[in-house]
Parts: C-alpha cells; sequence; structure tokens
C-alpha cells in the first residue's frame, strides 16, 4: 500500500476503476466476467462495456481471452483488490462507527470508495482488523470465494430441510431487499432452523423463536453455513 499503489491509482479514472472492481468482485462470486455481464452489472451499454475494456486492455490493466472472457493482469487485481476493500471499510466506518443503518450503507460507500486515499486505508485496516468483514459478511479480502473456502457457506435456498444454519453473508447492492430482511430480523450472524419447502421452493424457517418465509429469489441471495450438533 505504498507508493507504487498511489501511482496506480492516479493513473485510473472513477470509471475503470468501477469496471475493475466489478471483474473482480465476478470472479469472487464464480461468474465469468464478460462484456454483457458488466453491461448489466454497470447499467451501460454493450458498446460502451467494449470500448472501455478494450481502452483498459491497452493501459495493461486487463486480458481478452476466448469467449469474451476478461481477466484481470496484476496491475489491474491490484487496483481492484484495493478498491473493494476501500468499500468495506467506508461501510464499516458508516455503520460501525457513525451508526448509519446496515441497509443504506452500500450506496454511501459506492460514493465514499474512490476519495479513500492509500493512508486512510492502512489507519482503517488498523482501526477495524484485516480479518474482519463488512457489514453485509463479506470478507474484507477474498470476498465469498473466501467464505467458501473457511466456511462452506452456500445459498440458503440449497439447504434442506431440518438443518441448522448461520447466515455469513447476504447480498448487498439491493437497497430493498435489505429493507426486507432487516424487517425480518435476518443479518449476519442470525441463525435459523429450516423447517419446511414448499412446492415453489419457499423456505420457511424458525429464527429467534419467529417463523419467517423466504421466496426462492431471497433464499438464493443469502449464503449460511451449516452448524453442527
Amino acid at each position: 500500500m505504498g507508493n507504487s499503489a498511489v501511482s496506480r491509482r492516479e493513473q485510473t479514472s472513477v470509471s475503470q476503476e468501477d469496471y475493475l472492481k466489478a471483474i473482480l468482485e465476478m470472479e469472487q462470486e464464480g461468474q465469468a466476467p464478460i462484456s454483457a455481464r458488466l453491461s448489466e452489472e454497470l447499467d451501460v451499454t454493450p458498446p460502451a462495456v467494449t470500448a472501455a475494456v478494450k481502452r483498459m486492455a491497452r493501459h495493461g490493466y486487463v486480458r481478452l481471452g476466448s469467449r469474451g472472457r476478461i481477466t484481470l493482469t496484476g496491475k489491474g487485481r491490484d487496483i481492484a483488490t484495493h478498491l473493494i476493500v476501500r468499500h468495506q471499510l467506508a461501510e464499516k466506518l458508516l455503520a460501525e462507527v457513525l451508526g448509519m443503518s446496515w441497509t443504506r450503507v452500500h450506496d454511501e460507500a459506492e460514493k465514499l470508495e474512490h476519495a479513500i486515499s492509500p493512508e486512510l486505508e492502512t489507519l482503517l485496516l488498523r482501526y477495524f482488523g484485516r480479518e474482519s468483514s463488512c457489514p453485509h459478511g463479506t470478507p474484507l479480502f477474498g470476498g465469498l470465494a473466501q467464505l467458501r473456502h473457511d466456511h462452506g457457506v452456500r445459498p440458503l435456498a440449497d439447504i434442506r430441510v431440518g438443518q441448522r444454519v448461520e447466515i455469513m453473508r447476504v447480498f448487498e447492492k439491493d437497497s430493498r431487499f435489505l429493507d426486507y430482511l432487516d424487517r425480518l430480523r435476518l443479518r449476519p450472524g442470525s441463525r435459523l432452523q429450516i423447517e419446511h419447502k414448499d412446492y415453489d421452493e419457499t423456505v420457511q424457517a424458525v429464527v429467534a423463536g419467529r417463523t419467517v418465509h423466504l421466496g426462492k429469489g431471497a433464499a438464493e441471495k443469502i449464503w449460511v453455513k451449516e452448524l453442527r450438533g
């Protein structure tokens, strides 16, 4: 996080940083980074994505492979990693220090992440700890892939009836979904018992003595680890 990170940061625009971060997040989620997914994720037109990716390839941030696969170079991965960490640190600062609702910090952190300097990043990492997670349960380093490696997390939709689970991470890019979870008092750390699955794959679970019902779409956006005993 020294001068090299600063110089690389200065060479990239906010738009390029957003592309690089989106590519790395797709990798961490097990999705193939391709132009169509970037277009949807960043809400830009396919021609704009094509032009941006070609420009980043010329600058040495990405490589273009077969079937439209986009991969990060070492330089591009470094920038993307720092941006993801800064985003999550901003979320933690907003939620844990300033008291903002965990359902709102993602959108605010999107604005702040580009303004966090390497020096402030270092201070925030020292304050919160490198092993901590964002308010939505994503580890500061490694993302969903790290949770899979460390805890074997799976979507709640895949858990069998009768199993006890703990929520480890939830999808954070939809504030309406987070508001829905907040009303149900479901967040990272909550423990549930899966009681029933309907024909339409609605999940019925008990959390803190209350019964909740989650449609398949919601259950696929909640990652849990199974509890033994």
